[in-house]
C-alpha cells in the first residue's frame, strides 16, 4: 500500500519537468518528517527509495553528463542510509534497483565516508513515551 512503484516509474520515463521532481521530492520529504514526527508506524524505506529515485533522476535531469544509473544508485544510497542508517541495506538496495552489479564497487567507495557520517546519530523514530506527553 502506498509504496510508490508506479509514481517511481513515472519518475523514469522522464515525462516530468525537472522542477516538477524536485517539487515532488521535496513533498515527499516533508509527508515523511510530518508522518515521522506525530508517530506513524509505516515503513520509512519505500519512502526513502522513492525520494532517492527523484533525486537520481533531479540529478540526471541537471547534470546530464553524469550516468542515469550512477544517479539513481547514488539518490537511493544516500536516502536509505540516512532514513535506516543500515550500510548493508542500503548498498543492496540501491543496486538492486538499478539492476547494475557493475556498480557495486563504485557503490562500496562511496558510501564509506556518508555511512560514517550516520553512524551513531539518532534514528528517525519518535520514541513511545515522550517526556512531557501523556
Amino acid at each position: 500500500m502506498f509504496k510508490g512503484l508506479t509514481q517511481a516509474g513515472e519518475l523514469l520515463r522522464g515525462h516530468a519537468a525537472t522542477g516538477t521532481v524536485i517539487l515532488v521530492l521535496l513533498v515527499k520529504l516533508v509527508a515523511l518528517t510530518v508522518a515521522a514526527a506525530c508517530g506513524f508506524r509505516g515503513g520509512r524505506i519505500f519512502p526513502a527509495v522513492f525520494m532517492g529515485i527523484a533525486l537520481g533522476v533531479a540529478a540526471n535531469a541537471l547534470v546530464p553528463a553524469v550516468p542515469p544509473a550512477l544517479a539513481l544508485t547514488a539518490g537511493v544510497l544516500g536516502f536509505v542510509l540516512a532514513i535506516t542508517q543500515h550500510g548493508w541495506l542500503s548498498l543492496f538496495i540501491s543496486v538492486a534497483v538499478v539492476g547494475d552489479t557493475a556498480l557495486i564497487p563504485v557503490a562500496c567507495v562511496t558510501i564509506l565516508p556518508a555511512w560514517l557520517l550516520v553512524t551513531g546519530k539518532k534514528q528517525m523514530v519518535v520514541p513511545a513515551h515522550m517526556p512531557g506527553m501523556p
